[in-house]
């Protein structure tokens, strides 16, 4: 079953194009951050089967990967905060890619866990960085893990929560200059995401509140 993390070794180092994280100067005094609650919108995407806040709109973007269970479709959405000054994150990141029917099964939580471990040593190796801290997450009841990883010595950090939902995996990522704000902006949006379920015997999926 190994070879089945071919695929989000490749996804990694693809979403870590992201972390060429802009350098912004720090402010000389604290300043209300970009992200207050007046500017957050919540944002439907019935393909992706998600529901999210975000602090702007996202922007999508789609590559095909050739890998060893064929080509796979690896979807992002970002937000680019305009201000970084007053930004406590300066790009919001949300992608997900499905793997084959049958990848997953309800025994396989082993698998999913080492996939979500192998995803977050090759996002420190593709940002070279340091995990400072990681730890299990449930999403939505599926298996998942939350990590931060520090990178540009130290001066950014990248927070992810990345999770596996039926053949799914969805990663949401949050990239920062250290030291602006306690990543209260970054849980908000981890915590704001809600599934919206899998298609119905018709192939229809769920209609939003």
């Amino acid at each position: 079953m190994r070879h089945y993390l071919i695929l989000f070794l490749l996804c990694a180092v693809s979403a870590a194009g992201y972390g060429q994280t802009p350098m912004a100067a720090p402010d000389a005094e604290p300043v209300k951050s970009y992200e207050d609650d007046t500017r957050w919108t919540e944002v439907d995407d019935l393909e992706g089967r998600y529901r999210i806040q975000t602090p702007g709109p996202l922007e999508h973007k789609a590559d095909t990967l050739l890998t060893a269970v064929g080509e796979q479709v690896f979807h992002t959405y970002f937000f680019k905060v305009p201000d970084l000054q007053r930004a406590e994150n300066l790009i919001y990141v949300l992608s997900y890619v499905d793997y084959p029917d049958g990848t997953f099964h309800a025994d396989s939580t082993e698998l999913v866990e080492e996939l979500l471990l192998s995803t977050q040593e090759s996002a420190a190796e593709a940002l070279r960085g340091e995990v400072i801290y990681t730890t299990p997450r449930e999403v939505s009841g599926s298996p998942g893990r939350l990590w931060r990883i520090d990178y540009k010595d130290g001066e950014a950090s990248a927070r992810t929560l990345a999770f596996v939902i039926g053949e799914r995996y969805y990663e949401l990522k949050t990239f920062a200059l250290t030291g602006r704000g306690l990543g209260e902006a970054s849980d908000k949006f981890f915590r704001s995401f809600e599934y919206l379920g899998s298609r119905d015997s018709r192939g229809a999926l769920p209609t939003p509140r």
